[in-house]
């Protein structure tokens, strides 16, 4: 019976798209992090602060739907980029609310973090096409 159950987790192990693309997820999320590291930032910073650059200002809701993130999450992430100085809170201009906005700091990091990005971006580039074909043998294993 257990090396049944074992056979079926090594099965599992091996040819579950959901446990491989975790996976890939956590080793291209550290690669972004060991580069993003020097400048001050994690991956997540480093999406926030380039998701806030791209709309000027935008509404913590539309923010948190557009990078499909938990309320909490949003909230815990942006008020540490507020305390560190780089986002500011303002007032909505139709008085609904707040808008997220970078600082003119905010701004200089966001600058400072695209090579260390940059370089980022090509290696997990290499890493996700090193990864499709183990992915798409186990999309065949699963028919």
């Amino acid at each position: 019976m257990a090396e049944s159950v074992q056979k079926q987790a090594q099965a599992v192990v091996a040819n579950c798209l959901g446990y491989r693309t975790r996976r890939l997820a956590r080793t291209v999320t550290r690669l972004y992090n060991d580069r993003l590291r020097p400048v001050g930032l994690n991956l997540t910073e480093m999406n926030l602060l380039a998701a806030i650059a791209a709309q000027g200002a935008v509404q913590p809701a539309k923010l948190g739907r557009a990078m499909a993130l938990e309320k909490s999450t949003l909230s815990r992430n942006s008020n540490r980029l507020v305390n560190r100085g780089w986002v500011e809170l303002r007032d909505h201009p139709d008085g609904r609310g707040v808008l997220l906005a970078l600082t003119a700091r905010g701004n200089q990091v966001l600058l400072q973090a695209l090579p260390a990005w940059k370089q980022a971006q090509q290696r997990a580039q290499s890493l996700v096409a090193e990864a499709l074909p183990d992915l798409e043998a186990c999309k065949e294993e699963a028919s």
